[in-house]
């Protein structure tokens, strides 16, 4: 059985609490994510995706319930938070609204200057985050304001990166980019996660992007956890989709729709390719033909 790396009991988030504004953002949300999962986050604004990831690293705390990290109650003592906020690093949407240092090796090093760790060390991870996210070394002398939006979104995540986190969660990384930036960072990710191990969250809009790069989703829904399950599994479940009102990636409609019609096709169809493969079975032409 696969190691837990999150779990929360019951997790509940009452903004403005005994107040005429208070509003519930999380409702006894219970939920385990193994260790090495790359999972996509899904939902409505106001679902509650924001409140619970910032639950996930301490910047929040529960109104009740817990939540254990690595096994470990992040609130058991309330002055070790700080450990787990290097345990779980937290990407914002336009992380680059808070780059601050003067120069990129400066603003990538703050983090792991902040875990006290040696001068090498530090300078070994800034090199290495920098290489990661596609920052060659003449970079780093430079000022981040001088930077285009994409690199300096790429700054804003090799900062967290460097702290090398056992969590990984991002929070729309690529809002605000044009189709090529956004491929080049979700590539990133996607490949910090296959040599890392680490277990990724990604808060996404883009069903397309959760369908090709994570391995499990995770639905918000009015502050609870309406899904979660392996990739596949939740996206065959079209008609409970379409029932919260979240748009399904565009090829499995198809293939229900297929479905519905009575074509013999399979439930778990994702990509392109797949969507190809199986096309060419039903024709009877296997996977010999070029489509």
């Amino acid at each position: 059985m696969a190691e837990t790396m999150i779990k929360t009991e019951e997790l509940r988030y009452v903004y403005s609490k005994d107040t005429p504004y208070e509003h519930v953002a999380l409702d006894d949300v219970s939920i385990e994510i193994e260790k090495g999962a790359f999972v996509g986050l899904i939902g409505h604004t106001g679902s509650g995706k924001s409140t619970l990831i910032q639950h996930l690293n301490g910047l929040l705390k529960p109104t009740a319930g817990k939540i254990y990290v690595g096994g470990e109650d992040i609130w058991a003592d309330p002055k070790d938070i700080r450990r787990f906020r290097f345990k779980v690093g937290l990407v914002f949407q336009y992380p680059e609204h808070q780059l601050f240092e003067e120069t990129v090796r400066k603003d990538i090093a703050f983090g792991p200057k902040n875990m006290g760790l040696s001068e090498e060390e530090i300078e070994k991870r800034v090199l290495d985050a920098a290489r990661f996210t596609g920052l060659t070394e003449d970079y780093l002398e430079k000022s981040p304001f001088e930077l285009s939006g994409g690199e300096k979104r790429r700054v804003a995540i090799a900062g967290v990166l460097a702290m090398e986190p056992e969590v990984l969660i991002l929070d729309e990384p690529t809002a605000g980019l044009d189709p090529k930036g956004r491929e080049h960072i979700l590539s990133e990710i996607k490949a910090y996660h296959e040599r890392r191990g680490a277990t990724i969250i990604l808060v996404s809009h883009s069903m397309e992007d959760v369908a090709r790069f994570a391995s499990h989703v995770l639905i918000m829904d009015h502050g609870k956890a309406a899904m979660y399950g392996k990739t596949r599994e939740v996206f065959s479940r079209v008609d409970e989709l379409v029932e919260l009102g979240l748009e399904v990636p565009q090829i499995s409609r198809v293939f229900a729709r297929l479905r519905a019609n009575g074509a013999a096709v399979p439930e778990s169809v994702l990509t392109v390719s797949e969507a190809k493969d199986a096309v060419l079975a039903l024709l009877g032409k296997g996977g010999e033909a070029d489509a």
